[in-house]
């Protein structure tokens, strides 16, 4: 009981406060992240669903097996339907090429349909797709086809009523190449329309959604029963760049998890480090009363854990309701309702109370249990002990498991090693050119800054460590998510091309070409298309490739050019500037198929095979939402083979109707609409980003209150030192600036080795995490210092405020 009854006699006495504090700041931040970080993660994957309009999607060329179905059922499985193909509907002798869409009554199991009842009316929900007999078109279909709600739209042998305006559907972005204005139609109605025949280009979707097990042992029964031609569709395969997004977004929340680790370790480390030099004089008196090692480390081994407990309790219990509170003043913020909290933040929160208490609050205990009776005598706690390097080894070190614990990732990990340990190496180098400089010739409030960092120069080097720690945490925090929102805005720019046109005719191009130019439409170049397929490599059939690339299982659209895209770059080889003969390869394609530059590639085109060495390795950009093409000719090569163009331009909203001109115009060309799919992704990535700057800004109000902690942690001395100047008749406000200077100092060298340590750790995490190119960042080398200096000196002349403000007697007095 002795370990209690002294842990209740020092809280009475104030001396256990600051590394409670710590432990409870620790604990609440870590927990209110992970169980914000945790429900964000879900709620954006329960929206990002809505893409695929269910969990999981069969695709398929023809109907599946109706045991496949029926088993589904049987495990209690939710499912619906979709049938997809391009036909002619007509209306007043007026007709027009549509993307039919069939839906049951099953559809959609995931997100929501929105349709207008009126020309003008507002936007309604509804809860499946059109009932039989009915028909819900897009509202550009009414000029086109000079129809109006109500009236009758035939498709094939049928009669449909159309009876509403399709707004919008959640998984249309599930085809990005549908032609024309969609039809909206009930599945009970195509026996009777007859449009699809043997032959017919059909696309089945049947839709599943459930409990995530059974969803799992389902589609573990039905692959191996799958053919070639069908595929089982999740939300990375569905929507690869909406998966990308929400990916290197759950990456980033868990890297603000993880620094909000190392905030928390540095407020403890710092707080448990002051109780340890604070105590030293007791463990002192009991050593020379009779008291041994063990004994003394017994006792405060029990109070250790007696108070992270209780302060784990506290810090779950804050986190948790914190959390909360934060989640219902944002409520209309989140993109959908966010799931019920998981128990296993708060196992993230308990290992953090944990590690933080065995990492950093245990070294000082057996300081303390280390402690020379005559340091009593001396009164010299400023300095560390020669064995400090155990707290240095033994906290990181649990913390960087933790980290990896938490993330999952071990480059991550490894990324906040390499920032720590530039800042453990570095403080040491900077403390040391700072308390040489010359900087007492500046005046007095700069002589008394001087004398205090000289007289601390080693502690003050677990300082700078401490808060540069701290401030690297909030750069590579504030650095990162600018650099993954830019990156991620810059996969869509504002006028990226949302409308492609094919099929167009060689004869129609100048007249294409006119017609965009005066509705002021500014497109991409018209590319030729050859439709071909890659049939052997050096002689060597492709169907002897094992793992054969999906690009050329089927056939290619080939074309040639003189103009390389902007978003091209030839890595290998030479462009036609240089080279006369041959096909540029995209190259990640190339490396599939184990490419080298002169290999002879021979393509099968309408019957006719042809030959052509590889003549340069080719990067591009399937963001850029421009024609791009896998294989590029040189001019002059299949230049006379029959060909129809394809092209690319950004047409605002209001500017929709030139659409229908087009069509009119050019009854054969076909348009893709990617509008509505660009607006989705780029609805989502703004979700995303809102989720990041929330758990952002938590971080920040984190990094801040453990800086304050940390200074607190180490102010004892310095009210000391203020109140013997102010007897000795120092002048308050000579003291505060004297406190400003030195604070400042501490702060710039931190923040300098700040940027220093962020700079390095998002050069790892671009390049091996989030995947992004590497980018320098100047401004963070202002940023760091600056902001150091600001927070540092603010939080330490504030921490230290009452040392010129209360009569220096009553000071000493209190210390003594």
């Amino acid at each position: 009981m002795l370990p209690l009854r002294l842990l209740l006699r020092d809280w009475r006495g104030g001396e256990l406060a600051l590394i409670a504090s710590a432990l409870i700041l620790a604990v609440t931040c870590v927990t209110a992240i992970a169980h914000f970080t945790d429900r964000l993660t879900r709620a954006m994957e329960q929206q990002s669903l809505t893409f695929l309009a269910a969990e999981r999607v069969l695709r398929s060329s023809k109907p599946v097996d109706s045991d496949w179905l029926e088993e589904a059922n049987r495990r209690g499985l939710e499912q619906g339907q979709i049938i997809q193909f391009s036909s002619m509907v007509s209306a007043n002798d007026q007709f027009q090429f549509v993307s039919v869409k069939a839906v049951d009554k099953g559809y959609p199991l995931v997100g929501q349909l929105e349709i207008r009842t009126t020309v003008d009316g507002p936007t309604e929900v509804a809860p499946q797709g059109p009932p039989p007999g009915e028909a819900w078109v897009e509202s550009r279909l009414l000029p086109l086809m000079e129809i109006q709600l109500g009236d009758n739209l035939a498709l094939g042998d049928t009669q449909l009523a159309v009876t509403a305006l399709l707004e919008r559907e959640p998984d249309r972005g599930t085809s990005l190449f549908d032609m024309g204005a969609r039809v909206f139609a009930n599945t009970a109605d195509l026996p009777a329309a007859g449009v699809i025949q043997p032959g017919s280009r059909v696309r089945y979707r049947y839709l599943f959604a459930g409990d995530d097990q059974a969803l799992k042992e389902y589609f573990d029964w039905l692959k191996p029963q799958l053919t070639e031609h069908q595929r089982v569709l999740n939300l990375s395969e569905g929507q690869p760049r909406v998966a990308s997004a929400l990916d290197r977004a759950e990456s980033f929340l868990f890297l603000a998890a993880s620094l909000a680790v190392l905030l928390a370790s540095v407020a403890v480390g710092l707080a448990a480090r002051r109780y340890g030099l604070r105590h030293g004089a007791y463990v002192a008196v009991m050593k020379s009363l009779g008291a041994g090692r063990n004994k003394i480390l017994g006792i405060y081994l029990g109070q250790l854990a007696a108070l992270t407990l209780i302060a784990t309790a506290i810090g779950l219990t804050l986190g948790t309701f914190i959390q909360a509170q934060a989640v219902n003043l944002m409520q209309g913020f989140f993109p959908v309702q966010p799931p019920a909290t998981s128990w296993s933040p708060l196992l993230i929160g308990f290992a953090t109370g944990l590690a933080c208490a065995l990492g950093f609050a245990l070294p000082p205990l057996f300081r303390l249990a280390r402690t020379d009776p005559m340091q009593t005598l001396r009164h010299d706690w400023s300095n560390p002990d020669k064995r400090e390097w155990l707290g240095l080894v033994l906290g990181p070190s649990a913390m960087l498991l933790l980290v990896w614990w938490l993330s999952g990732n071990l480059l991550m990990t490894l990324a906040l090693f390499v920032g720590m340990m530039l800042l453990v190496a570095g403080s040491a180098l900077v403390n040391r050119l700072l308390v040489r400089g010359k900087l007492a010739s500046l005046g007095g409030a700069w002589r008394i800054a001087l004398g205090s960092l000289q007289r601390r120069a080693a502690f003050n080097t677990l300082l700078i460590a401490a808060f540069g720690t701290g401030l690297l945490a909030m750069l590579a925090l504030v650095f990162a998510r600018t650099a993954l929102i830019d990156e991620w805005h810059m996969q869509l720019p504002e006028k990226a091309p949302n409308h492609f046109l094919l099929n167009i005719a060689p004869h129609d191009v100048p007249a294409m070409e006119n017609m965009l130019a005066q509705g002021q439409v500014s497109s991409t170049e018209f590319y030729p298309m050859v439709r071909g397929r890659l049939v052997a490599i050096n002689g060597t059939s492709i169907k002897e490739k094992k793992n054969r690339p999906g690009g050329v299982r089927r056939e290619l659209n080939l074309s040639y050019t003189n103009t390389l895209a902007p978003d091209n770059r030839i890595l290998e080889g030479e462009w036609w500037d240089k080279a006369s003969e041959g096909v540029s390869v995209e190259v990640e394609l190339a490396a599939q198929l184990e490419l080298s530059l002169g290999d002879q590639l021979r393509f099968s085109i309408g019957g006719l095979e042809m030959e052509a060495p590889v003549a340069s390795f080719r990067s591009l950009d399937w963001n850029s939402m421009r024609p791009n093409f896998y294989m590029l000719f040189a001019p002059g090569t299949i230049d006379d083979l029959p060909a129809t163009y394809i092209t690319s331009f950004y047409l605002p909203p209001e500017d929709k109707l030139l659409v229908n001109d087009l069509v009119r115009a050019f009854p054969s060309v076909s348009v893709i609409e990617l509008d509505k799919i660009i607006q989705r992704i780029r609805d989502t990535i703004n979700q995303v980003s809102f989720a990041i700057e929330s758990v952002m800004a938590l971080m920040l109000i984190a990094g801040v209150l453990v800086l304050i902690a940390g200074v607190r942690a180490s102010i004892a001395e310095r009210l000391q030192e203020a109140a013997i100047i102010r007897t000795l008749g120092g002048r308050r406000r000579l003291l505060l600036k004297s406190l400003i200077v030195e604070f400042g100092l501490l702060g710039f060298a931190a923040g300098l080795l700040a940027a220093i340590g962020a700079e390095a750790t998002l050069a790892v995490l671009s390049q091996w995490v989030f995947k992004l190119p590497l980018v320098l960042h100047p401004a963070l080398w202002l940023t760091g210092p600056l902001t150091g200096a600001a927070l540092v000196g603010t939080a330490g002349t504030l921490a230290c405020y009452s040392s010129v403000s209360q009569p220096p007697l009553k000071v000493l007095r209190e210390l003594a």
